[in-house]
């Protein structure tokens, strides 16, 4: 490949927002999956066919058509001229054992944005049907967590709704002056509460 394709790759990965929807979906969704699949198995999208967590910042991902493994390192460095260490990282995805993808990435430069990396280039990039996929399943994934959320909020809802019917039931209810005291209260009253 020459010089000018490769400028030319490079160029179409910045336009098909590659980079930022790797970033999103490694970051909000991927790196959670392996504890999800564990406490809340319902929040996985069944395209997710097995997630692994290799090491603390690798995470293998199986889906219908392929492995894909994601490989987060950080540094910091120190910066002599602004006497400060500043905090970068290297995001690498790889498909079928095969690197398809490595971007270089820092915290945004304003603080209080919402993204906590930015892609800031790409170094290697190999195009084929990982791309497609890995896009579509990021709108899947956000998709279906938004969906489960409020399933369980209406799920909580319908607990809570019950829960006060039968709070109300229960006060309408008064003890019959006739009835014995319950041993609980007896206990009480002897202790002096």
């Amino acid at each position: 490949m020459t010089d000018r394709n490769k400028i030319a790759f490079r160029h179409i990965v910045w336009q098909t927002n590659i980079p930022e929807t790797v970033l999103d979906l490694y970051f909000n969704h991927v790196r959670m999956l392996p504890s999800w699949r564990l406490s809340f198995p319902n929040y996985v999208h069944p395209a997710i066919l097995d997630v692994v967590e290799l090491a603390p910042n690798e995470t293998k991902i199986i889906t219908e058509t392929g492995e894909y493994v994601f490989v987060f390192n950080e540094r910091s460095t120190l910066v002599i001229e602004a006497a400060d260490f500043v905090k970068t990282g290297i995001l690498e995805v790889h498909y079928n054992h095969s690197l398809v993808l490595r971007l270089t990435i820092s915290p945004p430069d304003s603080p209080g944005l919402e993204k906590n990396w930015v892609a800031r280039g790409v170094e290697d990039f190999n195009e084929g049907e990982w791309i497609a996929e890995l896009t579509r399943l990021d709108s899947q994934l956000a998709a279906y967590e938004t969906a489960q959320t409020k399933k369980d909020d209406a799920i909580r809802q319908d607990e809570l709704k019950v829960v006060d019917e039968l709070k109300e039931k229960l006060s309408k209810l008064s003890p019959s002056k006739d009835d014995k005291p319950s041993w609980f209260r007896r206990l009480l009253r002897r202790a002096g509460v």
